[in-house]
């Protein structure tokens, strides 16, 4: 095998993969902790090509579609498109805050859900926005963690780093609605679980 998760050598940080796989046409596509995405062989393991995403974690399973890959990061916050044979990045959006849910894709429609409380629709064809839903908790807790241009801004999350400092953070992030778990989608409603104590069901 070509991949494998384990101790980074040079922090001891865990560097390992998190995300379930995605298997198409014989080959894995998967994430991982050490900020990459791989595109594997399904027989051998070897690997086809590898997308690096500069120091951010990938923490959510692909969705491959149409002979192109999806996925979001974690800190950097931003969601890329990838050509499923080259790993060629062909088009990214700046969702602002991190992506712990996988995405789902319906009749041509791309769905992500952000650490923030937001939901996030776009038509694949033309790339471009087709609405966002926020959680109630989103819209009143969220700007007390964002930048002015609506980024996470890490300094109000955790002031320092001491353990306990990174634990309030989490709670934080809770407080916005965050959505962690994925979207599901059954006829022509999506159905999704917040951190609110919510799940929510939108057409």
């Amino acid at each position: 095998m070509a991949v494998s998760g384990g101790l980074d050598p040079q922090n001891g940080n865990q560097q390992g993969f998190q995300a379930s796989p995605a298997v198409v046409n014989g080959v894995v596509y998967i994430g991982c902790r050490d900020s990459n995405v791989y595109a594997l062989d399904l027989a051998t393991g070897e690997k086809k090509w590898v997308f690096n995403n500069k120091g951010s974690w990938v923490l959510n399973s692909a969705a491959v579609y149409n002979g192109k890959v999806y996925f979001g990061t974690s800190d950097s916050g931003l969601f890329h498109e990838l050509d499923a044979a080259t790993g060629a990045k062909l088009f990214t959006i700046d969702g602002k805050f991190p992506y712990y849910a996988s995405p789902a894709i319906a009749n041509d429609a791309l769905f992500l859900a952000t650490f923030d409380g937001r939901l996030l629709a776009y038509d694949l064809k033309t790339r471009e926005p087709l609405w966002t839903f926020q959680t109630e908790a989103s819209k009143k807790n969220a700007p007390a963690y964002s930048k002015p241009d609506g980024s996470m801004d890490f300094s109000k999350l955790i002031p320092s780093m001491f353990y306990d400092e990174m634990v309030l953070a989490v709670h934080k992030m809770y407080t916005t609605g965050a959505f962690l778990s994925s979207p599901a989608i059954a006829g022509d409603t999506l159905y999704i679980g917040s951190a609110d104590g919510g799940v929510y069901a939108l057409k």
